[in-house]
């Protein structure tokens, strides 16, 4: 009697304790990326995913991608051949690499598409000016940007200027390190008006241009017009 007792506490406990395993692992199942399949209309052709350049094969053009949930920056191309009934031959019609950003949580998969252009005079007007849709694989639609990919570029080299610029900073030459905001020092104005100047300095290390080449082409026509104003009143 007491082996049987025995045996059913020892399986009481094991069953305890599988339970308790497999709480924890579900536990941690959210906390797990979820991976989705990204696929691309045929008419679609990838560069980079998340800055990263995909391997291209000169047999066959890759169209499926795995991607973890989260935020995602791919760099595409529209890109298809259509009869061209006046010329009697066929034509290539090319866009521009553009860019596509988009984020996802816990889809599985994911489906880039350009909608059905059906003639030469439909991707002649495709090209410029791209629209692209996201559904997943219940067929609801993602949210996503496009941009062109110079504005793109600019971004990432005015935010990797800013930070170098960030880590870089001189401080001003006027400011004595020992002064504090509470000193009881008296203060005076120096007779050299050079002095009381706080001097901007910018590291050699930080390139403005590509600034101010982004910021130029945000601008609007007035805050143009008054950016060469002070250009002029500074020469």
């Amino acid at each position: 009697m007491s082996k049987i007792l025995h045996y059913c506490l020892y399986s009481f406990v094991g069953c305890l304790s599988y339970r308790c395993l497999a709480i924890i692992v579900v536990s941690f199942i959210p906390h797990i990326a979820i991976a989705a399949t990204l696929t691309l209309s045929d008419n679609l052709v990838l560069r980079d995913i998340d800055d990263k350049p995909i391997e291209k094969s000169f047999f066959s053009q890759q169209q499926t991608f795995e991607l973890p949930a989260g935020e995602h920056v791919i760099v595409i191309k529209y890109k298809d051949v259509f009869e061209d009934l006046e010329l009697g031959e066929e034509r290539l019609v090319s866009s521009d690499y553009f860019v596509v950003k988009f984020s996802f949580n816990s889809q599985q998969s994911l489906a880039l598409t350009t909608g059905n252009i059906k003639n030469l005079t439909a991707a002649e007007l495709y090209v410029k000016s791209p629209v692209l849709t996201l559904r997943d694989e219940n067929n609801r639609e993602l949210p996503l940007v496009l941009e062109t990919l110079n504005d793109y570029e600019m971004a990432k080299e005015v935010s990797k200027q800013l930070a170098i610029s960030s880590t870089t900073s001189v401080a001003p030459t006027n400011v004595s390190p020992t002064t504090t905001l509470n000193s009881t020092q008296p203060k005076t104005i120096s007779d050299n008006p050079s002095v009381n100047k706080v001097k901007t300095q910018v590291s050699p290390e930080v390139d403005a241009v590509p600034m101010l080449k982004y910021w130029w082409q945000k601008a609007s026509k007035q805050q143009k017009a008054s950016f060469m104003q002070f250009i002029n009143d500074n020469n």
